[in-house]
């Protein structure tokens, strides 16, 4: 956990203010996904999230193809890139951040998480693990 909130520390330093803001609602938001809260990740999701995927889908598909990796050890921000526009998505502000994460049953996986300005903050348009 030390290592997260040092990698955090050093991107905050180092980023300007729309990346800080942008990783810092990312971080949150994956914490719900780390705490095995999916009920509220999926709730604090953008409205384009939840119309893709239902609720109990969500749950699912996290249940099967998230748990197994074991609990989160350590992710740092790899990349984050910011546009207006992506396919099959209406024109927005949107930010791509790519997070290296360890977890304690798989180590260097890369989770990509899309986030979309919505409601004057940021919130979660999409989430995929690779």
């Amino acid at each position: 956990m030390r290592f997260v909130l040092f990698a955090l520390i050093a991107l905050v330093l180092t980023a300007g203010p729309v990346e800080e803001e942008a990783t810092s609602a990312g971080q949150k938001w994956l914490v719900l996904l780390d705490q095995e809260k999916y009920d509220d990740s999926w709730k604090e999701a953008a409205a384009m999230f939840k119309d893709q995927v239902a609720q109990q889908q969500w749950i699912d598909s996290l249940k099967q193809f998230r748990e197994p990796l074991g609990g989160m050890v350590a992710r740092s921000v790899a990349r984050i890139d910011f546009t207006k526009t992506l396919r099959g998505a209406p024109d927005a502000d949107y930010s791509i951040i790519h997070f290296k994460t360890d977890f304690s049953n798989k180590t260097g996986v890369t989770e990509r998480l899309t986030l979309v300005k919505e409601e004057g903050g940021w919130k979660a348009a999409a989430y995929a693990i690779h």
